[in-house]
């Protein structure tokens, strides 16, 4: 079925079918639960208790243990990883947070600024029309996409939630 038909009768195409997975560009060992990329937040109350980290300004959700800050220079993606808890997650919860990321870059949607201009046509709009989201969860995190399709700017955010 059609990404779009599936996303219109809120059945979102699970990140195992996606055609990087689906080619064998990743391999992915999801414990029998399905990855999917959507447009619907399911766990807003993880945003309802935050704290300060650091010399941020900005507050974080207490349970999110890191996020990392993406741009596309023309060429290929560049990300910066943060800290958002003061002891390291463990081994096991950083290879699930690398296989997440690794299989969301290896996607065909995420090739360019320009291919990922394509997928917001799918996400959730924010009120700016440069702005969108998406939202995932694994077996052990929530994850929240920031997606921003301006060029010369951070174009993507995602945040890990511990569950």
């Amino acid at each position: 079925m059609d990404e779009a038909l599936r996303d219109a009768q809120g059945q979102p195409l699970p990140l195992l079918e996606w055609q990087a997975v689906k080619n064998g560009l990743q391999e992915m060992n999801i414990k029998g639960n399905d990855t999917f990329l959507t447009s619907l937040c399911t766990f807003s109350e993880v945003f309802e208790d935050s704290k300060r980290i650091g010399n941020s300004a900005q507050a974080h959700p207490v349970k999110e243990v890191v996020y990392s800050r993406s741009d596309y220079d023309g060429c290929k993606w560049w990300s910066t990883w943060f800290d958002c808890q003061k002891e390291r997650p463990s081994q096991a919860l950083c290879q699930e947070i690398d296989q997440f990321q690794t299989t969301l870059f290896q996607m065909p949607e995420m090739k360019t600024l320009d291919t990922m201009r394509q997928l917001c046509r799918f996400a959730q709009p924010t009120s700016s029309d440069s702005e969108f989201n998406l939202y995932s969860e694994t077996e052990h995190f929530f994850i929240w996409l920031r997606l921003i399709t301006r060029f010369r700017d951070y174009n993507l955010y995602v945040h890990y939630y511990l569950k």
